[in-house]
């Protein structure tokens, strides 16, 4: 019985099973992963907004920077020129400084942006082919449920055939005979 085919589809039954649940974790697994990189995203834009609070503080110091250059002309003979050149060349070098960091920063959501834009379309392409894979497998578990369907019905029919020989050899031992020749197709005597 353990070699019937019966139970041979069966055994691939629970096979199937086990790997249709693999599949389920591996889609839970992904969506997982998608809700990681939507945080990192929104990282990214508190990145973004930061970034422009920079350049609006950039604006500032060169608007800073041009008012003190009019300051500067106006009061020429009444204010020491020196404290204001030195300070217009620390605000120069401020202004360097927060130009470089802007540039990283837009470096990085450039990279960051490209990576995750990469790495949401293989993600899709990996849930793409893991539906597909889900679809194939459930298409083998539905032809294998039916071959179930078919062995158990002739399983069945085997059994009432079984039981109708059995009942007859009980009524007619005389007709055995008869009867398993007739099944060879040999003739009564």
């Amino acid at each position: 019985m353990r070699n019937s085919p019966f139970i041979q589809y069966l055994d691939i039954s629970n096979v199937l099973k086990t790997e249709l649940k693999s599949v389920k974790q591996k889609i839970i697994k992904e969506k997982n992963t998608n809700l990681e990189h939507q945080k990192c995203i929104e990282a990214l834009k508190t990145q973004l907004k930061n970034q422009q609070i920079i350049e609006s503080e950039r604006d500032q110091f060169k608007q800073e920077l041009e008012n003190l250059s009019q300051q500067k002309e106006e009061s020429v003979a009444r204010i020491n020129v020196q404290e204001y050149v030195n300070q217009i060349q620390e605000l120069q070098e401020q202004l360097i400084e927060k130009d470089g960091t802007v540039k990283m920063v837009q470096d990085l959501y450039y990279l960051r942006s490209t990576e995750f834009t990469d790495e949401i379309q293989s993600l899709k392409n990996e849930k793409q082919a893991l539906e597909k894979e889900k679809a194939d497998l459930c298409s083998k578990v539905n032809f294998q449920a039916d071959s179930i369907s078919q062995l158990t019905f002739q399983l069945q029919d085997l059994n009432h055939e079984l039981h109708l020989v059995s009942r007859q050899s009980h009524q007619r031992p005389n007709n055995n005979n008869r009867h398993y020749n007739n099944r060879r197709g040999g003739r009564f005597r």
